[in-house]
């Protein structure tokens, strides 16, 4: 866990769009937006490799152009508002338009990899991963985290799950509440 809290990311998921959704952090009752920090989309680029969601090949490709910052958070910002609230019902539509924006082709291995790189190959990869999910019933498996501190979003494939990690948050209300037990 030591790696993961060095990054600045509370929880990493094993899908790609959730770490993405998941670069808003919460610690210490102050919100961190992860991608306004300096190279913030470099570096979740890099961690993704580094937890192999993503490909060198993939990797290779998103950085041969720049971002552009305020489209990419914008695009997570309505992901966010989307699997929370039921916010912008268009969302999963418009995910189509950014593939066909981005065309993507397959490796050898049938990964997906954008025909560009910078923000359209970017947005297209993401959406592609979502329309997926969406496709897989995952979207309705997403919660956030019960820790009111964390901003963190996971994929409940239990039913019963109600932290993002049960080593950090979990164990952080637990705590608390046997303290706060205690003193009583």
């Amino acid at each position: 866990m030591t790696a993961i809290a060095e990054t600045g990311y509370s929880y990493i998921s094993d899908h790609l769009f959730v770490n993405f959704l998941n670069t808003i952090n919460g610690a210490d009752s102050q919100v961190t937006d992860l991608l306004m920090q300096e190279a913030g989309t470099y570096k979740w680029l890099e961690l993704m490799y580094s937890r192999e969601l993503l490909n060198a090949e993939q990797l290779k490709k998103l950085k041969e152009e720049t971002f552009d910052e305020d489209a990419i958070r914008d695009f997570r910002d309505r992901g966010r508002e989307y699997v929370l609230e039921g916010k912008h019902p268009e969302f999963i539509s418009s995910l189509t338009g950014n593939v066909k924006q981005a065309p993507l082709y397959f490796d050898k291995h049938l990964n997906p990899v954008p025909g560009c790189g910078g923000s359209p190959g970017l947005l297209s990869l993401l959406s592609y991963k979502m329309l997926e999910a969406y496709k897989d019933n995952i979207f309705s498996r997403i919660k956030k985290c019960h820790s009111p501190a964390c901003y963190a979003l996971f994929v409940d494939y239990s039913g019963r799950r109600k932290w993002c990690s049960m080593e950090i948050c979990g164990n952080r209300t637990k705590a608390r509440k046997h303290y706060a037990k205690k003193k009583e």
